[in-house]
């Protein structure tokens, strides 16, 4: 019995969390064209941060922070976004709009501060038509 509730310990502590990035969210909770490399314009680009949990996420909210990498390769934070969810569910998204093409890491932590996953995205802007 108490290996039993060792491994059970070891198990809540080890929950498993995935970052994606897509352009739509079903309503059964299916993410649509999911990607890491997104096109749009200089006006703003709409993606929506898709968060899974392999069983609950056990908090009531989430933050999304969301970093732009510079040149140097280091993060500069853009953004903390909350999100407030029901801590029996297994997935959760929130939407974004972007601007600057390059490359951005977004963070998840639970309502604690508690680190979940992260993930990296690239935006890059439509090509200009020429005449």
């Amino acid at each position: 019995i108490l290996l039993s509730a060792f491994f059970f310990l070891i198990k809540l502590s080890c929950a498993q969390y995935s970052l994606s990035f897509c352009e739509n969210v079903t309503a059964e909770g299916r993410p649509q064209k999911v990607s890491n490399l997104f096109s749009g314009s200089g006006n703003g680009s709409l993606i929506k941060l898709f968060i899974t949990a392999d069983g609950q996420f056990n908090t009531d909210q989430l933050k999304f922070t969301i970093y732009f990498i510079n040149s140097e390769g280091n993060e500069e934070e853009i953004s903390k976004l909350p999100q407030k969810i029901e801590s029996s569910w297994n997935y959760a998204w929130k939407e974004v709009v972007l601007f600057d093409q390059g490359t951005y890491r977004v963070k998840v932590y639970s309502g604690n501060g508690k680190y979940l996953t992260s993930s990296n995205l690239n935006l890059k802007h439509f090509e200009k038509l020429r005449n």
